[in-house]
């Protein structure tokens, strides 16, 4: 077409028409035949210009029979405009090619016209469905993973059931031989005194000592792996009545440290295991009133609320405290920092993790050494007039 005397306007049109990196077609709706094209669609389907001049879409195979050119130019007429996403086209020499096609209806100076805008999408497509492949791939990598993942923790449970299991067996086998040895070495050293030497004595009570230290691993070995075997099932408990329990259990050495016991509370019902619960409470103040420096021994036991309808219980002391490095540490089984100035078996915080574990709460402490030790456990808070409470029974 000569565009030396065209309007400016019309002159823009063309070059923009003329270099334009997609197709673009013009037909007229009332044949519906191609009056125009433009060169790159030309040479993007491997035609000449004179191969769409006067011909139908489906002619050059933009679509693919006459009843569908006919059904696209009906919702044309009705919508002015439609549009194929993803149209698979056929070049001159058979290659195929993805295209997105859009057709819109226009007024021209007085008459109809239609414009088609093809564009390439084939780079596109293949980035598509690459990136579906490696999708996919990664899909499937992430279920395998994760079955094997099930299947190692599955096996791993199994393994530590089985484990927990053997040591429930032989801690409470060996007890019974254990209590016949301190029976027999006290009465060793009741009725035989007279036959024994001062190093015979003393031998006999190195054996009653050493079987009573053996005996109380062996009870805190029964107590961790019951805690790990039983079944936990979480119930409104009157916590005043469980922190008044643990206290009871801990008479003894609460007397024979002389400790100063200050209950503050608030004491509201949380959601918990009753045996679970006071035997937590009962190791807490149990190490309190162990681990004592030079100032006579207190603890206060206290709670507050945490967000979340959370009760946070504290056991404070004023011993030795913990160092850093050692706060977590201390959680994990046969742990013990000072073996030789304080008794313990090494079990019984780890005893208090496993227990808020099973009962879905946690445990943690604020520790400075010299100024004592916070421990702290976490549990919700039963609802206001909520299930029965869980019975919780005086302490033997």
């Amino acid at each position: 077409m000569n565009s030396i005397n065209l309007p400016a306007s019309e002159m823009r049109y063309r070059r923009l028409f003329e270099t334009a990196h997609d197709g673009i077609l013009i037909i007229d709706p009332a044949t519906r035949q191609i009056i125009d094209v433009n060169p790159f669609l030309v040479k993007f389907l491997g035609y000449v210009y004179e191969d769409f001049i006067g011909k139908e879409l489906f002619e050059i195979g933009l679509l693919k029979d006459e009843a569908a050119s006919q059904a696209a130019f009906r919702e044309l007429q009705t919508t002015g405009y439609i549009r194929y996403e993803d149209l698979p086209l056929q070049t001159k020499d058979g290659q195929r090619v993805d295209v997105e096609f859009v057709s819109n209806l226009y007024e021209e100076e007085g008459r109809q016209i239609i414009q088609c805008n093809i564009r390439d999408i084939t780079a596109r497509k293949f980035a598509e469905d690459a990136l579906n492949e490696a999708k996919e791939k990664r899909l499937a990598r992430t279920l395998e993973l994760e079955r094997l993942v099930n299947l190692r923790t599955s096996e791993l449970r199994h393994s530590n059931a089985q484990l927990e299991t053997f040591v429930y067996s032989i801690a409470h086998d060996l007890r019974a031989p254990l209590r016949t040895m301190q029976g027999f070495s006290q009465l060793l050293v009741q009725k035989h005194a007279a036959s024994l030497n001062e190093e015979g004595i003393k031998f006999a009570n190195l054996i009653n000592t050493a079987a009573q230290t053996l005996d109380r691993l062996l009870a805190d070995l029964l107590a961790f792996s019951q805690i790990s075997q039983q079944t936990i099932e979480p119930l409104p408990v009157a916590l005043e009545t469980a922190v008044q329990n643990a206290l009871d259990s801990c008479e003894a050495d609460i007397r024979e440290s002389q400790a100063r016991i200050v209950n503050i509370g608030p004491w509201p019902a949380v959601l918990a295991h009753t045996a679970t619960l006071r035997q937590v409470l009962a190791n807490l103040i149990g190490n309190a009133v162990k681990f004592v420096g030079e100032k006579p021994p207190e603890v206060r036991l206290r709670s507050e609320e945490q967000p979340g309808g959370i009760l946070r219980i504290w056991v404070e002391d004023n011993g030795i405290g913990i160092a850093p490095e050692f706060q977590e540490r201390i959680f994990q089984v046969f742990q013990r920092l000072h073996a030789t100035k304080y008794p313990g078996t090494g079990i019984g915080l780890a005893i208090v993790q496993k227990g808020m574990e099973r009962m879905g709460g946690k445990v943690g402490l604020v520790s400075t050494p010299g100024f004592g030790s916070n421990f702290w456990i976490e549990l919700p808070k039963a609802p206001a007039g909520g299930s029965k409470f869980h019975p919780v029974k005086k302490a033997a």
